[in-house]
């Protein structure tokens, strides 16, 4: 069984366990609606919301953002970053996070879900799962996966080569952190959506990938972009954090106040045991 595989049969059980009376939710086959054991009916999709913060996400200004088509499913990465980070926001405790990263908490921290693209000229905007301001120039883009089987490649058509020109290649043009292989538009679009995530690295802002250490498929596709597509100045603004590793770091952070127990819950729902990382 694939990661995939391991975490939705984990997820049937826990929504069995920790949501019960769930109805089963749909997923459109072929035409079909298939009743599926980790998916949650569209009309209850707020309870992938995890119970401490459910209410105060939902009434806070972060539920405004566009929900993916497919966040009540509960392998969502969309509704996993929100698990994650909403939390650390309410507390006040993002630097947290970035004390993990290794990186400098001054100053207000502004946060963000479903931060669009401020660098790309384009109909379609590469959109981050979470992104944090931390000062008028440093910021920190964040990509999480999470049962995904990797990064995306985009088709070699007319569309993707004309955005390729228009969009990536001028913000390529530049940047001392891409390696040269990357200025290839074939090679590009073979590395599409890791390479949209990259070319956000820049003099005062980083990239994390976050994603689950078990999920092998997408923590080769992470190595091999950073061992082949950044140049070491690069890869000393990306970092690639593995799901267990954070969790783990932010439980033995949390262990008292509102926090206290919250990251064991995360890590029940997420993080099925079979695999622990370590």
């Amino acid at each position: 069984m694939n990661f995939r595989e391991i975490a939705c049969a984990h997820l049937s059980r826990y929504k069995e366990s920790s949501l019960a009376g769930t109805g089963d939710g749909y997923f459109h086959y072929r035409g079909r609606d298939v009743p599926k054991a980790h998916i949650l009916p569209i009309s209850q999709q707020e309870l992938n919301i995890l119970e401490p913060y459910r209410e105060s996400f939902w009434k806070s200004q972060y539920s405004c953002i566009k929900l993916h088509r497919y966040f009540h499913h509960l392998n969502s990465s969309q509704a996993l970053c929100i698990n994650l980070y909403y939390p650390l926001i309410a507390e006040g405790v993002l630097p947290r996070l970035l004390q993990f990263l290794g990186l400098p908490a001054t100053g207000d921290l502004s946060p963000a879900f479903e931060k669009e693209s401020e660098l790309e000229v384009a109909k379609r905007l590469t959109s981050f799962d979470f992104h944090i301001q931390l000062t008028d120039s440093c910021q920190v883009f964040f990509e999480v996966k999470y049962t995904e089987g990797g990064f995306g490649k985009a088709k070699n058509d007319e569309a993707h080569r004309k955005k390729f020109i228009d969009t990536y290649e001028p913000l390529m043009r530049e940047s001392p952190f891409l390696a040269p292989e990357c200025h290839d538009q074939t090679f590009f679009l073979e590395h599409y959506q890791i390479l949209r995530n990259l070319v956000h690295i820049g003099d005062s802002s980083y990239v994390v990938l976050l994603f689950p250490g078990a999920n092998s498929e997408v923590a080769e596709e992470a190595a091999y972009a950073r061992d082949h597509l950044l140049t070491d100045a690069g890869r000393a603004r990306l970092r690639v954090v593995f799901l267990e590793e954070l969790t783990a770091f932010l439980e033995k952070q949390s262990t008292i106040g509102p926090l206290g127990g919250y990251f064991e819950l995360f890590r029940t729902k997420y993080l099925p045991a079979t695999h622990h990382h370590g």
